[in-house]
């Protein structure tokens, strides 16, 4: 990266109101807030009620994973308005001296972990986003956590069958967007870079279906545009429970719509590969796992993003469970399946690709890591 031109990544929904403490890291600041965000969201009536016990919701992941599924079909109705505010938990770091490129990197995780993801593990020259960032020393400021998204950690946990649905998730995207242009708390930021992983993908994806060039560039993580069986095989797999009954400890509060993966086993099979990564990580990351909501898994997610022209990276890892099957290396149409997800970004010219190997669904986690990272940064500088 050219001196001084140094990136900034914020967390989603960061920014809004007050300030409840800041954390010194090297580098920088990090403010942590639980700031509200106001949304005006089109979710879906859906025609199901919350599960009455564990085999009601065994049933509907059941039928909903099945190859000749039409549950989805069967429980959506007409399209609702969703008008509300969240309160959301947020972590946003601040350089000791500002980028030059004022450059801010919006970062949307997935459906089964929470703030840990981007920054997971203490050792941060090898699992941690942020620290790795400053530690591969063509960066001289510091980065943000990860958000805890609608519906996790210390966020807002409303209904989650009308409420928490994907529009409301990237219609929260949409607002903070179109916040970060406004130059908020006097920091100015030129570029808006949208980093998602695996679900924070596809809610980019479907950011960029309604809003265009609402993002100056797009990069997209533990994902592709592959429609084959692996999607459904790999979500079959987490064995999903209602959550406040597989840890009453940590999700005891929760109504039965929250639903978490059952166990490490699970948790290995959807986002691990097998000797690429410490057996401490993945103990590690059951622990702090976090929810989905049935309002998610059962509102669609968006299609090609036809009216996106700016660029876009995808970064999956070569045996990615879900987003490949096993193999991100199968060819469609000539290319792979990494590649072609070009097909959803018909306007796209710069379009860029990276497979790291011996890599599962979770790239943060694999011994991969700060290589994965080294390249994100790469293509970031050349902007």
């Amino acid at each position: 990266m050219a001196p001084g031109k140094i990136s900034y990544i914020l967390s989603l929904f960061c920014a809004f109101s007050s300030i409840h403490r800041a954390n010194a890291i090297s580098g920088g600041k990090c403010i942590d807030a639980l700031l509200p965000v106001n949304v005006t969201a089109q979710n879906t009536q859906l025609k199901v009620s919350a599960p009455r016990n564990q085999q009601e919701l065994t049933d509907i992941i059941t039928r909903l994973t099945s190859e000749t599924s039409n549950v989805t079909a069967e429980v959506t109705g007409p399209p609702v308005t969703n008008k509300a505010t969240y309160k959301i938990w947020t972590r946003l770091c601040v350089p000791t001296s500002q980028d030059i490129s004022k450059t801010v990197q919006l970062a949307i995780h997935g459906t089964n972990f929470d703030s840990s993801y981007w920054t997971f593990g203490g050792d941060g020259s090898k699992y941690n986003y942020v620290e790795s960032s400053l530690k591969a020393g063509h960066v001289e400021g510091s980065w943000a956590n990860e958000d805890e998204r609608q519906g996790t950690g210390k966020s807002d946990k409303p209904d989650g069958i009308t409420e928490v649905q994907t529009a409301t998730d990237f219609e929260i995207a949409a607002e903070l967007v179109k916040y970060l242009r406004t130059k908020p708390g006097g920091n100015e930021f030129n570029r808006v870079v949208g980093i998602g992983h695996s679900f924070g993908s596809a809610q980019l994806v479907d950011l960029l279906q309604k809003y265009g060039n609402i993002l100056d560039a797009t990069i997209l993580t533990g994902f592709t545009a592959y429609l084959g069986g692996g999607l459904l095989t790999a979500f079959a797999t987490d064995g999903w429970n209602i959550a406040s009954a597989q840890n009453p400890k940590r999700f005891g509060s929760l109504p039965s719509t929250y639903i978490v993966t059952e166990g490490i086993v699970n948790v290995q099979q959807h986002f691990f590969r097998y000797g690429g990564y410490d057996s401490a990580v993945l103990e590690a990351v059951e622990a702090t796992k976090a929810t989905a909501t049935l309002g998610e898994i059962l509102t669609p997610l968006g299609g090609p993003a036809l009216n996106y022209t700016n660029p876009v990276l995808v970064v999956t890892g070569d045996k990615d469970y879900g987003f490949c099957g096993g193999n991100c290396y199968q060819m469609v149409n000539g290319v792979n399946l990494v590649e072609s997800t070009k097909r959803i970004f018909p306007g796209v010219t710069s379009f860029s690709t990276y497979i790291p190997a011996n890599t599962g669904h979770g790239l943060n986690l694999h011994l991969s890591a700060p290589e994965t990272f080294s390249k994100i940064q790469e293509w970031i500088s050349r902007l």
